[in-house]
């Protein structure tokens, strides 16, 4: 199994914060256990390192960069033409971030591991 995940998931999980959902959870366990495949998105990355760089959350960016360099269940997603296709179509989410996520997850027919309302009551897209 897969799923695309969003930055706040990915972040949570990684900080070990209690605001993480355990359906979320169990994805993210199962991912580190070998059992399950994390696609991720590059925004996510790049969301993180603006969200470290501010320091508006506490984390070791390098370590969570490198952890996911080394895995191979935590899969990084490129921004390409078929994703800005799937973009273009979206004209309901304002944010880019989100815009992206959606469209990666779309593109690839996989649930998105998100706590955004708007995402998760977009027609035809599976959340966990």
């Amino acid at each position: 199994m897969s799923a695309v995940t969003d930055t706040h998931a990915l972040l949570w999980w990684f900080t070990e914060s209690p605001k993480l959902g355990p359906r979320a959870f169990q994805c993210f366990e199962k991912c580190e256990a070998g059992e399950f495949t994390i696609l991720i998105p590059t925004i996510v990355i790049a969301e993180a390192l603006s969200l470290f760089d501010k320091k508006r959350i506490l984390f070791d960016f390098k370590r969570l960069f490198k952890q996911i360099h080394e895995s191979e269940n935590f899969i990084l997603v490129p921004l390409d033409y078929p994703i800005l296709q799937q973009m273009v179509d979206l004209k309901e989410i304002p944010e880019l971030h989100d815009k992206i996520i959606l469209s990666t997850a779309k593109h690839l027919d996989l649930p998105i591991i998100t706590k955004d309302k708007r995402i998760q009551n977009f027609p035809n897209v599976e959340t966990i």
